[in-house]
């Protein structure tokens, strides 16, 4: 799948640039205003929030004691303080000039906007939440400046806090397409119940705007990442043609044995980065007999919880071992106790006589790990995943073994249409790859599972999913 700007380097040089770019304009933007406003003087009737609120205003290049720069005060304060001035000022009349003008507010929120949406692209922490309230609390103040001047012979025609407020909830619902949570949030900030039919009406007409034009912002971003992000609905292509898990699934699939070699695991963990593997019965044709965590194996190698290489001569049937254990047992909690911070495989070193050792998988195996039949619907299985919410899919015949293994990513749209036009066939027997590893590993798609079977999030700010879990 297509990947956006992985390069480390590049990556930094554009937080230096987007930075710059945000700095430059919000510092040049008040400038190009270069007008100075006279403080509110007569404050005899306004509450202690409000003068507190006029106090917070910014005398950028202006008479600190009675001016301040209108663009400057909603940039260099904080965005809680800008977003209280713009719902809690008031106006005096036909005169907006007394707080926020017209054109001080339309300065602010293009390039305001425009940048907030830049810089929730780089590859730093940040969000939109509060960028959109503060934007969008200056776009409804706007409009309520606009139908003022309509009638500005009645000073409740069209109260600029209330425009505010809607402004704010359009836009952030225009960006996040929420309706009812936003309405609880919003009514939560205000303490107003008053405002419960406005403030739906308003987040559900931007959102059914919005959706004519495109989806979300957070939808956007969640395809720029390859995020394998499944729908809450089956995919329509699912829908319309007989499709079966046998066809979407990854028949390469790399298996170990209930008791294997050191050696053979650390190699198995060394050439891949997959994060759980299905442990198969070789002797039994490839039974499944439980799966096994990444995080798991690195911390047994790391703790060297293996047994001597006589212990056994060479591995028969799970069953001819009966219950006796071959290696030390690590308990649950040593194992857990290194979370999230699991070992890897970069830190562990098996060499020498210690890779003939054996490797008792039994006891840490999860033996009930959620499988699908080869012949079972797509619709069936994607639901599966989805309302379980897994990271992989054992994929089984008839007897029980291990035929494939589904991942996130075989379920997105075009992974299904992709294993259509192929024509995979489903009764397919899949090849297993357990003890030695193919020379012709999937690679392609470097990348990786963490090591606890969860997304990593890897330096280049890039989640992905490997071919297999």
């Amino acid at each position: 799948m297509k990947r956006v700007n992985t390069s480390k380097t590049r990556r930094f040089l554009e937080v230096l640039f987007v930075s710059m770019l945000v700095s430059t304009v919000s510092f040049v933007m008040p400038l190009i205003w270069g007008r100075c406003t006279q403080r509110p003087t007569d404050m005899q009737d306004w509450t202690n929030q409000e003068k507190n609120l006029v106090d917070a205003l910014v005398a950028f290049r202006c008479d600190p004691k009675h001016e301040y720069n209108e663009v400057a005060s909603l940039i260099f304060t904080d965005a809680d303080t800008a977003i209280k001035q713009l719902f809690h000022f008031r106006e005096a009349g036909a005169d907006d000039s007394s707080t926020f003008s017209s054109a001080a507010l339309f300065l602010f929120f293009v390039p305001y906007i425009a940048l907030a949406s830049i810089t929730y692209g780089i590859a730093v922490p940040s969000g939109l939440f509060v960028p959109s309230l503060l934007s969008g609390a200056a776009f409804g103040r706007l409009c309520g400046h606009l139908l003022h001047k309509l009638d500005h012979t009645s000073g409740t025609f069209a109260d600029s806090g209330t425009y505010a407020l809607m402004g704010a909830a359009a836009v952030l619902g225009g960006m996040a397409r929420m309706t009812i949570s936003l309405t609880v949030i919003l009514l939560e900030a205000t303490g107003d119940m008053q405002y419960v039919l406005p403030l739906m009406l308003t987040l559900m007409a931007a959102r059914f705007t919005g959706n004519v034009f495109n989806e979300g912002l957070y939808d956007i971003h969640i395809k720029l990442k390859n995020i394998p992000f499944l729908e809450p609905e089956v995919p329509s292509i699912a829908e319309r043609h007989e499709i079966v898990a046998g066809q979407v699934m990854s028949a390469e699939v790399k298996c170990l044995r209930p008791v294997e070699r050191a050696g053979v695991v650390y190699d198995l963990l060394r050439s891949c980065s997959h994060g759980t593997f299905p442990i198969v019965d070789t002797a039994s044709g490839g039974t499944l007999y439980g799966t096994a965590s990444r995080s798991m194996l690195c911390t047994l190698l790391q703790r060297r919880a293996f047994g001597p290489p006589d212990v056994l001569t060479e591995y028969d049937a799970c069953e001819s071992l009966g219950s006796r254990r071959l290696s030390p047992l690590v308990q649950w909690d040593t194992i857990e106790r290194a979370y999230p911070r699991y070992p890897t495989v970069d830190t562990i070193e098996v060499r020498g006589a210690d890779r003939n050792s054996w490797l008792d998988l039994r006891p840490y195996a999860n033996t009930a790990p959620y499988t699908v039949n080869e012949t079972a619907s797509i619709q069936r299985t994607y639901r599966l995943f989805r309302t379980l919410g897994l990271r992989f899919l054992v994929v089984v015949n008839h007897h029980n073994q291990v035929v494939g293994i589904i991942t996130r990513k075989d379920l997105l749209p075009e992974a299904i249409k992709d294993s259509l036009l192929r024509g995979r066939n489903a009764h397919a027997s899949g090849n297993l790859i357990t003890g030695a590893v193919s020379s012709d590993d999937e690679e392609e798609d470097d990348d990786e599972y963490d090591h606890d079977g969860r997304y990593e999030h890897d330096d280049d700010d890039h989640l992905g999913v490997d071919r297999f879990a």
